[in-house]
């Protein structure tokens, strides 16, 4: 796989291979293109601390995800799976809850229900409303609903 890409007036080209690819999905966050992933991680390294050894800079803190709270109110545990069954279409989609309330799928990380879901059945759809959380059976909308917690939109 090869990229065109210009700067100036020059247009420079970098080939990666599948392994180097799939890794770039692999941590993209949201709606991101690989570049926006490349980008990211570089420009992280290069604002590392002054003066720091040269090895990797420590861990930023996490962003909580959308699920924070359902977690923090007992509603949702680290390592629960979400679920959505495309009935007439045969298909399933599993993710994973984490620890820091971000959704995990196969196809990366999501901080946000709608984009984990709708980057999984290739279009914008409600994650809230068609996440089923396995141990409940329960939407995350639903959830979100009994715990109290705000969503955006007054949902």
């Amino acid at each position: 796989m090869s990229t065109d890409w210009q700067i100036g007036d020059s247009v420079r080209r970098i080939e990666i291979d599948d392994d180097v690819y799939a890794e770039l999905e692999r941590n993209v966050k949201g709606f991101e293109q690989p570049n926006d992933v490349l980008r990211r991680m570089l420009l992280e390294k290069s604002h590392s601390t002054p003066g720091s050894s040269g090895g990797p800079s420590p861990a930023a803190p996490s962003i909580p995800g959308a699920l924070t709270a359902l977690i923090e109110k007992g509603f949702v545990k680290a390592g629960d799976t979400l679920s959505h069954v495309q009935v007439r279409k045969g298909r399933r989609f599993a993710a994973t809850v984490e620890t820091d309330g971000w959704i995990r799928t196969e196809l990366g990380r999501y901080k946000e229900p709608s984009p984990a879901l709708g980057k999984l059945v290739g279009t914008s759809i409600d994650g809230w409303a068609y996440w089923i959380h396995d141990p409940t059976g329960k939407s995350l909308r639903r959830l979100r609903a009994e715990s109290g917690a705000a969503g955006r939109g007054g949902r």
